[in-house]
């Protein structure tokens, strides 16, 4: 039990310095339009590959992110955590408050979903797209609707559903034209 204090503790503690410490007034610009540039970015990538003719890759993109919506909800309500300004007084809450609750991140989950997708079958724009994912984490840290474990619980889980639907393609062969 000690561990899971001295863990909450860290967790504050890092919340605090992104959010009070590292203030600047492009982050104060930028990272509070990341709440909807986030969603805009990855549908029009998405879109993007369709339009390109890279089907497959927009239909796992959208099978991913639609697979970390369906699976982020419930592990919100299992984990039950309340967001940052709930909990700490001195938030600087540069968002309107979220209607749901903090663990984990959906928008660190959907972009590292996204990011992994898109990164196996582009690899030339994979450290781009984790740059902007981590961009996006950090954002929302920052502007005080997340803590660093919320954060990090979404980016390890987007990671692995992003991993997932890849080895499920493989296997089992989804998006894939029929030979005739």
């Amino acid at each position: 039990m000690d561990f899971l204090i001295y863990l909450e503790s860290v967790d504050r503690l890092t919340f605090l310095y992104i959010n009070h410490d590292i203030t600047n007034p492009v982050f104060d610009t930028v990272f509070p339009s990341l709440k909807l540039l986030t969603y805009v970015f990855w549908s029009l990538l998405t879109a993007y590959f369709w339009f390109r003719k890279e089907r497959k890759l927009a239909l796992l993109m959208a099978f991913g992110i639609t697979a970390g919506v369906i699976f982020t909800y419930p592990l919100k309500i299992i984990f039950d955590r309340t967001r940052p300004y709930e909990q700490i007084e001195s938030t600087r809450l540069l968002t309107p408050p979220e209607s749901d609750l903090s663990f984990p991140s959906g928008h660190t989950e959907l972009s590292f979903i996204a990011a992994t997708i898109a990164s196996r079958f582009r690899p030339e724009y994979g450290k781009y797209l984790c740059a902007f994912s981590f961009f996006v984490a950090l954002s929302r840290i920052y502007v005080g609707v997340h803590f660093p474990t919320d954060v990090i619980g979404g980016m390890l889980i987007g990671i692995l559903i992003g991993k997932i639907i890849l080895l499920a393609q493989t296997k089992i062969k989804i998006f894939e034209k029929e030979e005739v």
